[in-house]
């Protein structure tokens, strides 16, 4: 196993009844190991982009935060 300390943490989908308890080292990995099994991401292609805007899609600018966490 890791050096690297980690902690079980729970994460919940807003719309699921229980969470999923996932052992990581950081709420970030956490959540991405959740996100990997409901999303698929990659670089946008052209056409990706015509047809979303085209749909009235806006293009969001994702927040910047830290992953300090309390002990």
């Amino acid at each position: 196993m890791s050096k690297t300390p980690t902690r079980i943490y729970a994460v919940k989908h807003q719309s699921e009844k229980g969470p999923r308890l996932v052992r990581a080292t950081s709420q970030a990995a956490a959540l991405r190991h959740v996100a990997m099994d409901e999303y698929q991401i990659r670089v946008a292609s052209q056409d990706d982009l015509v047809i979303a805007l085209h749909d009235g899609a806006e293009v969001e600018t994702a927040s910047v935060t830290t992953e300090s966490e309390p002990a």
